[in-house]
């Protein structure tokens, strides 16, 4: 089953996607997304009452080969 909900709502849940345009800090210049990577009906959100939690594409263990940091929800 697939939920349809507004472009704004989207934003405001996941952040801008592409067509979105977004006002730069506090100056009258404006950037429009271009492409997205995010996979729709996989986005995350972290944090208490989230959809992750510990062990759902997250771990506690670490090696060597992973990441020391990874940034999510940046527009570039």
């Amino acid at each position: 089953m697939s939920i349809k909900i507004s472009r704004r709502a989207y934003a405001e849940m996941f952040g801008p996607t592409v067509g979105d345009r977004v006002r730069l800090a506090d100056t009258e210049l404006w950037i429009e997304v271009e492409r997205d990577f995010t996979i729709y009906g996989e986005e995350v959100k972290f944090g208490g009452g989230k959809v992750i939690r510990d062990g759902m594409g997250q771990s506690q263990r670490v090696s060597a080969e992973v990441a020391d940091t990874v940034i999510t929800n940046a527009l570039i």
